[in-house]
């Protein structure tokens, strides 16, 4: 993808069936989905979305709403080709990859075969603990690092790199805080949720309540660690997504192939 893209694409995979488009936690960005590439196999193309504020986009105003997010990531939409995909979507990341399928929806755009979530609140839930992102900047921080964690010592102690950090963090927060659900359809695609088994930010029972946004089917996992399982148990996470994708590619094209004559023939006759 191109310099300041929406999307990253760290290892294009022409030949692959289906994409997975992944959405960053709160002040995270596609490099954390970068090791994907190589976990999820060559039928697996991995797209990181890239939030404005940060990495390349540095220099593009950061959305202090879900709202002006979402907006973006839709009109953007059309920077990638035609292929089938599915969404990932981790802590906040969940939220926005949710409303992104449903904006797709409302504009009558094909949406994601799938939705995979991480460590993220149903979307229908209030805030379990109370917000934080108007604290003053060591406060903020503070508090982050307590809930969620994630914030490695060797970054913290880097004024620099945290002030550099520190603006779209704070506005993915007052997203993700501020961000209330309007009632809407379920989606009609299978949900799966990831939870970590020692996650204190967001518990089981959170995870649970996505069961409720999918008319298709829901399955919750619950993996060994903490808020950020994709790190403590990336490869079970990756060949979850895996398995499920390929088989669900496979259900489709076999029901895409032709019937062979014989058998058409004695359908026919059937009938």
């Amino acid at each position: 993808m191109k310099k300041g893209s929406l999307f990253v694409t760290a290892q294009p995979k022409p030949e692959a069936r289906v994409r997975l488009v992944c959405f960053p936690h709160a002040g995270g960005g596609p490099v954390s989905f970068f090791p994907w590439n190589g976990l999820l196999g060559p039928e697996i193309e991995c797209v990181g979305v890239q939030y404005p504020g940060r990495a390349q986009r540095w220099r593009d105003p950061v959305h202090l709403s879900m709202a002006e997010l979402v907006e973006e990531i839709y009109r953007g939409w059309g920077e990638l080709s035609e292929k089938a995909f599915a969404f990932y979507g981790h802590s906040f990341g969940g939220l926005v990859a949710f409303e992104v399928a449903r904006r797709l929806r409302r504009a009558g755009v094909k949406g994601p075969e799938w939705l995979f979530v991480g460590a993220s609140r149903a979307p229908q839930l209030e805030l379990l603990h109370p917000p934080i992102h108007e604290l003053a900047d060591e406060a903020f921080l503070d508090a982050m690092q307590t809930r969620y964690g994630g914030i490695p010592a060797a970054i913290r102690a880097e004024r620099e790199m945290m002030d550099l950090l520190l603006v779209p963090m704070r506005a993915d927060l007052t997203a993700y805080e501020c961000y209330r659900m309007k009632e809407e359809a379920a989606l009609p695609i299978p949900i799966t949720a990831f939870a970590g088994a020692e996650d204190r930010s967001v518990p089981l029972e959170c995870m649970q309540g996505w069961s409720l946004q999918t008319a298709s089917g829901f399955e919750l996992k619950v993996l060994a660690g903490g808020h950020f399982l994709t790190q403590s148990s990336q490869a079970a996470v990756a060949d979850g997504i895996r398995e499920r994708l390929l088989q669900r590619d496979r259900v489709r094209n076999t029901a895409k192939m032709p019937r062979c004559r014989e058998c058409a023939g004695e359908g026919a006759r059937q009938v």
